[in-house]
């Protein structure tokens, strides 16, 4: 199993918890949209494929960011575009992310996916590669992450309680261990935490029967 975790603005305020696990706390980083992560991450991130090299190239110029490339982003039309405009402003969203850096091809597919970024409240650059090239989008992009890294590296963690947590699984390789170990640990950690006021999402789930 996969497990990926965020936390959630204000929940569970009005749930009763009387259990054992209901004074649990964690160490997070609290947003600015009142969502909580666990990570700090300061995301490079590609509007479409073509930016994956720049992207890359940022990460690694940069340490402490991370580049996320894909295969998407050319070729789309219509609902199937709106699909991956809302996976990116949604990647770039994540409570686990600082800020990004978001570089593309074109300037108004990159404007629109910073925009939706930064309703949240995050910091976001954006750069296209159309209007300057890639070596000169890849240094001023790096100069921005550098920007984000050292104001990362300045946020604290703070005391979150249990219910604000969001859990996200998924089923990596199966093999004869997965029914035996890995899915009867995390189906148990949801049993006892779900009553608690966390928040859990289960992806590839055809592979139940596991």
């Amino acid at each position: 199993m996969f497990t990926h975790i965020i936390a959630k603005p204000n929940a569970g305020k009005d749930r009763k918890m009387a259990s054992k696990y209901s004074n649990i706390t964690f160490k997070g980083f609290r947003r600015e949209n009142g969502r909580v992560g666990v990570r700090n991450h300061v995301l490079i991130l590609p509007v479409d494929d073509i930016s994956n090299a720049a992207c890359e190239a940022v990460a690694n110029n940069v340490k402490g960011t991370m580049a996320i490339p894909h295969a998407y982003g050319r070729l789309q039309f219509g609902e199937d575009l709106e699909v991956h405009f809302r996976t990116m402003i949604g990647t770039g969203s994540n409570a686990n992310v600082h800020s990004v850096v978001v570089i593309g091809i074109e300037p108004d597919w990159t404007k629109r996916i910073a925009d939706g970024i930064r309703e949240t409240g995050k910091e976001v650059a954006e750069f296209s590669i159309e209007q300057k090239g890639d070596f000169e989008i890849i240094r001023a992009a790096s100069w921005a992450a550098k920007d984000f890294v050292h104001k990362a590296t300045e946020v604290q963690r703070e005391e979150c309680s249990i219910s604000e947590l969001w859990v996200s699984t998924k089923c990596g390789e199966s093999d004869t261990t997965t029914g035996l170990g890995s899915c009867p640990t995390v189906g148990n950690m949801y049993d006892k935490l779900l009553p608690e006021g966390i928040t859990g999402f289960l992806g590839n789930i055809r592979n139940n029967w596991c």
